[in-house]
């Protein structure tokens, strides 16, 4: 039950990231930016606090039970929007925190902290789902 649940939740965003990291990757593959050591290194420590933040608020649970089964499912996906940002966030700050000193993995820190920046928003905002 509770994997077809994340399966429907997470089957579009998912694909849309994955696409959307190799769209970035590409873009940002030439740009120099994306070999500083120094840029790699903040872009790390942003992706450490966002992790941080993120696993925190994925590991919360709302303490008002929901009288209908809408309501819990609506609290339910939100949850698992802040666990899809928390994955993307940590995922980020690994590849980031490895390019400091590998600069070949530049691009793909730049474009796994652009998808994360777009997971964090879903997450904070989600799409609009009816009352």
């Amino acid at each position: 039950m509770r994997t077809t649940f994340y399966a429907r939740v997470l089957r579009m965003p998912l694909l849309l990231m994955v696409l959307a990291t190799l769209a970035v990757h590409e873009g940002t593959e030439r740009l120099s930016i994306s070999r500083d050591p120094d840029v790699m290194g903040l872009l790390s420590q942003f992706d450490g606090t966002a992790t941080t933040v993120f696993v925190a608020l994925a590991t919360l649970r709302t303490s008002v039970r929901s009288g209908t089964p809408e309501g819990s499912a609506r609290m339910w996906r939100r949850s698992v929007r802040f666990q899809f940002a928390a994955a993307f966030a940590l995922a980020a700050f690994v590849v980031a925190t490895a390019a400091a000193h590998y600069t070949g993995l530049g691009p793909w820190a730049v474009a796994l902290n652009v998808t994360t920046t777009i997971s964090v928003l879903w997450a904070l905002v989600g799409p609009i789902e009816p009352a």
